[in-house]
């Protein structure tokens, strides 16, 4: 990778929050971005009060933070359908051959589907 370039966007992402390297292929940026971020969200101080749990001592927040790892899976899920990762090598009449695993492409999409589907309904209690 030209050192220039990685340079320049290191500035633009400074400048103003993002690359012009990041809207090239931006599903995949974010897919590796927001897991991190949404998972950062459960160190936090509160939780939105429909999912405060007054009983649940020391981890009142308990039923947010399963929300938001969902969320995070989410991401995850779409980064392994993004970089194929429901392939698989398996035993062959002349050595391997690769395959699709319909059962890990399926639960993977299932998974995407469920986290964004929350990241939608939730976005707006995306706040520390």
């Amino acid at each position: 990778m030209n050192i220039f370039k990685k340079i320049k966007w290191f500035f633009q992402r400074g400048r103003r929050g993002w690359a012009d390297c990041d809207c090239w292929d931006m599903h995949s940026y974010i897919s590796d971005m927001m897991p991190g971020l949404v998972r950062k969200l459960k160190d936090s101080y509160g939780c939105p009060s429909e999912f405060y749990d007054k009983e649940a001592k020391n981890n009142e927040c308990h039923k947010w933070h399963e929300i938001l790892e969902e969320m995070a899976q989410g991401f995850e899920a779409a980064k392994f359908l993004d970089t194929c990762g429901y392939h698989k090598w398996v035993d062959a009449d002349k050595g391997k051959k690769l395959e699709i695993d319909m059962e890990a492409m399926e639960n993977a999409r299932k998974k995407m589907e469920r986290g964004l589907e929350l990241f939608s309904k939730h976005y707006l209690n995306l706040w520390d």
